[in-house]
């Protein structure tokens, strides 16, 4: 793949802002640092994020929560939820913070902004580590998620792209994302996490399909504690293959949550990089447009590791083992290096069980989606309506997308030549 062909979406209120989530204080800048210290801005093209406005985000969320959202301008340590707030998530695990809309829309508007580099043909892999935030629901917060940046994204992409299959890789189960499109055949959800008694969110069984017009459209691989290496790349090989052949997506969009890794405070499996660039690799194979986004990951220094190694990967470079010295150099202690070290934690999935799973997948696929994937055959066929190489779309889309000349990154990094932003 030619690097530069790689979008990667960064702003500096894109990583501000997301250093004010609760839940990962701080972690956008760590890890956007460490992609910098390595020099791998210079094999990307470095695409400025756009806030989302009102418009965008009521393609999915309700009027209701994105106004309450509006009432939280400063927000101080003695502030007590209301009934209202704990109705619409806002509360434990997703507590209120000041400028709350102003957050939501950055957020947001980091994904649609891949989306659009998508869409517009500008490049046919896109990064978005600020994104990924695949537990709020329309009407509300959940799960450390204040809005549903993928499902926005997703929106977008189905307007260039008629079928788009989204791969969750977090630990978690990625709820919110397939409850959107539980009733839908254009958006395939499949979702590899932790399925334990007790473990959030207590969904994805192998048996949530989808529901009605959507059934067989949703696919869930439930796998248990301490799961490997091994054992992510065993299942995600035979379920992604079905489900291309079935589905045939037109674009792919990778949640790529980095808390499915070993030692992360909230996740319980055991996976390392390697995993996670084989199940990439995999999808990029396929070669379809495909967006990657983060997610979950609360060991921030591993969080910072594996998107970093991932960026690195997809562009085709490669690193040095012993991490660069930088800001948060002393945050990757006491090894220093880029190795995600895998626990000794026995890995509780058996082949027989993995087996099952592939098995029972396929039957729903078999019984589900037979039919539609003879109808896309035919739709395929006699659609015009493809992406176009990406220096023809450059020259065509000049006021759409333009370098711009004032953005320089922060003084001590070294960063990519060039920014570019979309325009009206």
């Amino acid at each position: 793949m030619n690097s530069k062909n790689v979008c990667y979406v960064w702003d500096e209120n894109l990583i501000q802002e997301c250093d004010r989530l609760p839940a990962v204080p701080g972690r956008a800048s760590m890890v956007h640092s460490l992609i910098t210290a390595y020099g791998l801005l210079q094999h990307v093209k470095v695409v400025r994020s756009k806030p989302a406005v009102d418009e965008d985000l009521k393609r999915f969320h309700s009027d209701l929560y994105l106004n309450h959202l509006k009432t939280f301008t400063e927000i101080d340590d003695e502030y007590m939820t209301t009934n209202e707030d704990e109705e619409l998530g806002i509360g434990y695990d997703c507590p209120p913070v000041s400028k709350m809309s102003e957050l939501v829309s950055t957020l947001a508007g980091g994904t649609i902004t891949a989306a659009r580099c998508l869409t517009l043909g500008l490049t046919k892999t896109v990064l978005n580590w600020c994104g990924g935030w695949h537990h709020a629901n329309r009407h509300g917060a959940e799960g450390f998620c204040y809005v549903n940046d993928i499902v926005l994204g997703i929106e977008y992409l189905r307007e260039k792209f008629p079928k788009v299959l989204y791969i969750d890789l977090d630990v978690h189960h990625g709820n919110g994302v397939q409850d959107a499109y539980n009733l839908s055949k254009s958006v395939f959800t499949l979702s590899f996490h932790k399925f334990e008694p007790g473990f959030y969110p207590g969904t994805g069984d192998i048996d949530d399909i989808g529901n009605l017009a959507g059934k067989g459209y949703a696919c869930n691989v439930p796998l248990h504690a301490f799961y490997s290496d091994d054992t992510l790349e065993y299942v995600f090989g035979k379920v992604f293959a079905s489900i291309l052949d079935y589905f045939l997506p037109d674009a792919i969009v990778v949640q790529c949550g980095a808390d499915a890794l070993a030692l992360d405070p909230h996740g319980g499996a055991c996976v390392t990089t390697r995993g996670y660039c084989k199940c990439v690799s995999t999808v990029l194979e396929a070669e379809r447009p495909t967006m990657l986004l983060g997610g979950g990951g609360y060991n921030h220094a591993n969080a910072a590791r594996l998107w970093t190694s991932l960026t690195a990967f997809v562009t085709g470079v490669s690193l040095d083992e012993n991490i660069p010295e930088h800001t948060y150099w002393p945050q990757y202690g006491p090894d220093y290096t880029l190795f995600i070290q895998p626990t000794l934690s026995r890995d509780t999935n058996k082949t027989t069980y993995l087996d099952e799973c592939v098995t029972r997948i396929q039957s729903n696929l078999n019984t589900h989606l037979q039919k539609a994937n003879c109808v896309s055959n035919e739709a395929s066929s006699s659609s015009s309506d493809k992406p176009s190489e990406n220096g023809l779309v450059f020259r065509q889309n000049r006021r759409i997308f333009e370098k711009t000349s004032e953005t320089k990154l922060d003084a001590e990094e070294k960063t990519a030549d060039d920014v570019y932003a979309f325009t009206e």
